[in-house]
């Protein structure tokens, strides 16, 4: 829990800067049209602010996924990969394997495992979600 804690965290900084770029490129035409239409607040949210903030949602999500696979130093400086392997995650996993071990090989292919997992996951990401981004202005 303290390892999860800490790594939403370090990384809320960046999805608020990147929501907050999103909300500024949002032109206040349109929401000043909404709210002449009669809009309420939740509606011009759902239908104007979101879908704007979708592309930028989206990209918020694909990078958020992939700095989840590099969470290292929140492991190791909290638990170390325990109690009892635990929390040993593939990137802690690629580290205690060339400094403790000291067997580069399997390092290696632990680190060409993680590109493939993270480069199938992005792809997926890219595929399957961004049917649901709007890019229209």
């Amino acid at each position: 829990m303290a390892v999860s804690v800490v790594t939403v965290w370090q990384n809320l900084g960046l999805s608020f800067i990147l929501m907050s770029a999103g909300l500024q490129a949002v032109p206040d035409e349109l929401l000043e049209a909404a709210e002449v239409d009669g809009a309420g607040a939740w509606a011009r949210f759902r239908h104007v602010t979101l879908p704007m903030l979708s592309p930028t949602i989206f990209f918020a999500v694909v990078v958020g996924s992939i700095i989840a696979f590099q969470a290292f130093g929140q492991i190791d400086l909290l638990t170390e990969g325990g109690p009892l392997k635990k929390t040993n995650v593939l990137v802690y996993s690629i580290y205690t394997t060339v400094f403790q071990k000291q067997n580069d090989g399997v390092a290696a292919v632990l680190a060409i495992a993680l590109f493939a997992i993270v480069l199938v996951l992005t792809l997926l990401q890219l595929r399957f979600v961004e049917r649901r981004v709007s890019y229209e202005r």
